[in-house]
């Protein structure tokens, strides 16, 4: 079976010539393990072994799409000898690591979007996928697939990853993927993990502008600061990657996002829950109420409600809300460029998005920052209040 390679990149020149080109903050390929339980190897986890094989889900007849990857991917291997499992079996660790397996009629939840390149010259991909079936989001239901492609060759010879607005991806899944998507998908078992997530500082790093700290000291310093500061976790996120074919079966409805309870929105905002970071990491949830943001400094030194990596911070938890789904950079659209909320007395009453580690952080990551954010960035009326 084909082993995960391994690569870090933090602020290498690879990955600043990817997100020049093709947007969205840093997740380093990181370590892999399986956390122990039903089929694991090492490190936390567990879960309830759920029954196996997924039926096929009755959607709208559609022709049979699959992605334009050829090299990247993994898609070096016949999957014939692919497992058909449930995205419950691989989130409850019932299912080892680097375990080759089929996904059948389940549902993307978000389109495409660019997670990282990494030393080896692979483009990594992101979508986020649902168990068929549920009128509502649930625990242990959706799962982040990561798909590869090669990097192309920009006019300086210098390695990049595609603009998603302009060309096409490479890798196995549509490039068209949308929400709604009834798809065949078979990849590798994988949990994701960064060791840059686990310093000298312990398990636990404290950074409040939302970036890794420089030093073990600064962390140390940083982590007794302030209680509204973004904690870094090492709590890892079950995947499925190596993708070696994606394909698509027809359209169905989305399922709603699950709203998150007062318990469960305090979990959000702490990096140590491992357990619920394990039955919610990859699916799709709701946080509703009255939240103000956590302000940030911008380059006059005046208050802002969003960072400088598109990141907004609210209070009560506190939890961060990304934009990486939706942001590329050099981006033509405005759908397409970071969120706008030029006044600091801004008040968030809803936020739908993906519980996702990206980059150490444990945050949401709203597909949109038109319709899945209350009130909407403020250049959605003008340019597009349907922003997909």
């Amino acid at each position: 079976m084909r082993r995960r390679e391994v690569g870090l990149l933090v602020l290498g020149a690879l990955c600043a010539v990817a997100l020049s080109i093709s947007g969205g903050g840093c997740q380093p390929e990181g370590d892999t393990f399986a956390p122990a339980g039903p089929g694991g190897t090492t490190g936390e986890g567990g879960g309830v072994e759920v029954s196996s094989g997924e039926g096929a889900r009755a959607g709208e007849a559609g022709a049979e799409t699959t992605g334009s990857g050829d090299e990247g991917g993994g898609r070096g291997e016949q999957p014939s000898a692919a497992r058909v499992v449930t995205i419950e079996e691989i989130t409850t660790g019932a299912i080892a690591g680097d375990t080759v397996v089929e996904l059948k009629g389940v549902v993307a939840m978000s389109p495409k979007f660019f997670i990282d390149s990494i030393r080896s010259g692979a483009c990594l991909w992101g979508v986020f996928l649902s168990s068929p079936d549920l009128a509502e989001t649930a625990a242990h239901s959706g799962i982040l697939a990561v798909s590869r492609s090669d990097a192309l060759t920009d006019e300086n010879g210098e390695p990049a990853c595609p603009n998603l607005e302009s060309a096409s991806a490479g890798d196995p899944f549509p490039d068209d993927v949308a929400p709604g998507d009834l798809l065949d998908v078979i990849g590798e078992t994988t949990y994701f993990s960064s060791s840059s997530c686990r310093d000298t500082c312990g398990d636990l790093l404290c950074d409040p502008a939302g970036d890794p700290p420089e030093t073990a000291q600064s962390c140390r310093q940083d982590c007794g600061a302030s209680p509204e500061l973004i904690g870094q976790s090492a709590v890892g996120q079950y995947q499925i990657e190596w993708i070696k074919s994606a394909t698509r079966r027809g359209r169905t409805d989305v399922p709603a996002p699950h709203v998150v309870t007062a318990e469960e929105a305090v979990k959000l905002g702490s990096p140590a829950e491992t357990a619920f970071y394990h039955a919610w990491g990859g699916v799709k949830v709701r946080l509703e109420g009255a939240f103000e943001p956590v302000l940030r400094t911008d380059a006059a030194g005046e208050g802002a409600v969003v960072g400088a990596y598109g990141n907004i911070h609210l209070q009560g938890g506190p939890v961060q809300v990304g934009d990486k789904l939706y942001t590329i950079g050099g981006a033509q659209s405005a759908c397409h460029k970071g969120p706008i909320y030029s006044s600091v007395d801004v008040v968030f009453t809803r936020v739908d998005g993906f519980v996702y580690n990206n980059f150490c952080i444990w945050s949401l990551q709203p597909a949109s920052k038109c319709t899945d954010i209350a009130p909407p960035s403020e250049d959605c009326a003008a340019a597009n209040p349907m922003c997909p």
